[in-house]
């Protein structure tokens, strides 16, 4: 009986299989290894440019110390890792990075010393027609920091950029996307450059970043569906400007110290359906100002759980605006609590929100019933605010004697009292703390502690120049003669 071919053929296939994976494994070491190119300053490859050139698409390119020239070019989908501190220089010329038509991640990096063109907008990153992954970097001494062009679903993230030290109209965007919806910028930090700025993006999504010094902190333009959450927008001539954009949703912002001109914490411009909630305005010029918002019929803008404190005004209406609803916020303390910013009269403005209104700091009235609302309704009707808003110069006196007895006296002759700028119908007893309010920032102990001696100094020192004066010249005081007023038999005085 013949044997069985059976095992000679299993053993044929076992010796084909082999010599075919042998030499598929020789042939992939002999090929470059997408994941494996490095670059240092004493590696084969030595140079940024050489490795992009080398890399095949997908590559993931490390970058090992070292500084390198400006001007890459990436034209395949790359990774660029920086470890231990690489820095890519342009010297003072042109771009740093361009990505076009590809993805492409970049991280760990310096980036600095672009050029200073505004009409060829120099920058640091430009990525346009792909989907880029910015995490980590430093960038300084640029004009433009991150320039997304066409990049939907990008995520910039965790990075430091610093402009360049020009006059504000001069500097670049530190980051700037041009018709890239669904972009994250989150955990970003960008001083003193231009405006953060999102042109026709949608959905972008702007949350725990710090925006400061700038001239906008961050600015919408034709921009829907954008949450902007949990940021710091402080020292700008304008914290946040929406413009001509639908459904934004600002929750949990930090918008203190903005003084432009005609600027402050937010702006509203053509603004359908925006809900601002459980943000700090604190110390701006106008903390909230609301143009032709919304523009469409039917439509509803909200203002609920934000605290207004410390500002010129706390918030601002165009005398045309209609169909805002606010309720739960703190106005607390501003010079002017609302103001209409030009001649006319609020119509249209809800300011109770399911029975509850809003915290006025100069309500007067008071809570028999203990259920946490006045039992008077709030009205805007101070004198002092009224002359403030016609001539500014005086908010000099605000806070003063003088403009309390101002409001006194008005209180006092209602035929001088002005007429009721606002009512809310359920003015809040107490501030009601929203969830999503930033930590307000705690003041320094020692810094208080000086304030305080310095301040017990100034009064004893007060205290003793009083005495001082009030003391007669020249007369011991043993021997000072009893001054008591008496009244003169025609009605005048003699001491």
């Amino acid at each position: 009986m013949r044997p069985s071919g059976r095992p000679h053929r299993l053993l044929a296939a076992l010796a084909l299989l082999l010599a075919l994976t042998g030499g598929a494994v020789a042939a992939a070491e002999r090929a470059p290894r997408a994941a494996g190119l490095e670059v240092c300053p004493g590696c084969p490859i030595d140079s940024i440019a050489e490795a992009i050139a080398q890399a095949q698409p997908g590559a993931r390119i490390e970058v090992r110390g070292g500084t390198y020239p400006g001007g890459l070019v990436i034209d395949r989908p790359l990774t660029l890792v920086g470890i231990d501190g690489p820095v890519i220089d342009g010297g003072g010329s042109g771009t740093l990075v361009t990505a076009s038509g590809v993805d492409f991640a970049i991280s760990g990096f310096t980036l600095r010393g672009t050029g200073i063109s505004l009409d060829k907008e120099d920058a640091a990153i430009v990525v346009e027609q792909g989907k880029a992954v910015l995490v980590g970097n430093h960038i300084e001494d640029a004009l433009f920091g991150i320039y997304l062009k066409q990049a939907p679903g990008s995520i910039v993230r965790d990075n430091v950029i610093l402009s360049k030290a020009l006059p504000v109209a001069r500097r670049g965007d530190g980051i700037k996307t041009w018709y890239s919806d669904d972009v994250v910028i989150e955990g970003n930090r960008a001083v003193d450059g231009r405006d953060i700025i999102l042109w026709y993006s949608n959905r972008g999504l702007v949350r725990d970043n710090v925006f400061d010094g700038g001239r906008y902190g961050l600015h919408l333009m034709f921009s829907d569906d954008a949450r902007i959450e949990a940021n710091s927008l402080s020292g700008n001539s304008i914290g946040l400007y929406v413009m001509y954009s639908r459904s934004p949703t600002v929750v949990g912002n930090a918008l203190s110290n903005n003084h432009g001109p005609s600027g402050g914490g937010i702006g509203l411009k053509d603004v359908d359906h925006a809900v601002v909630e459980g943000n700090r305005f604190v110390n701006n010029n106008i903390a909230a100002q609301v143009d032709t918002s919304p523009r469409e019929m039917g439509i509803e803008n909200y203002f609920r759980g934000n605290v207004f404190a410390y500002n010129q005004v706390g918030i601002g209406f165009m005398p045309s605006v209609r169909h805002n609803t606010l309720s739960g916020n703190a106005f607390i303390d501003n010079a002017e609590q609302v103001a209409i910013l030009g001649r006319g009269h609020l119509r249209d403005i809800t300011w109770a929100e399911n029975g509850a209104g809003n915290y006025w700091s100069d309500y007067a009235g008071f809570d028999a019933d203990g259920d946490g609302l006045g039992d008077l309704p709030y009205r805007s009707q101070r004198l002092f605010e009224s002359l403030v808003a016609r001539h500014p110069a005086l908010r000099l006196f605000t806070f003063s004697p003088a403009a309390m007895a101002v409001d006194f006296a008005a209180r006092a002759a209602p035929e001088v009292r002005p007429e009721t700028k606002l009512e809310d119908p359920a003015p809040l007893m107490r501030p009601a703390p929203h969830a999503a309010l930033p930590v307000a920032p705690a003041a320094d102990p020692g810094a208080r502690l000086a304030m305080g001696g310095a301040g017990r100094a100034l009064a004893a020192v007060s205290l003793g120049t009083i005495v001082a004066l009030r003391r007669p010249t020249g007369t011991p005081r043993s021997r000072r003669p009893n001054r008591r007023l008496r009244l003169a038999p025609q009605g005048g005085r003699e001491a």
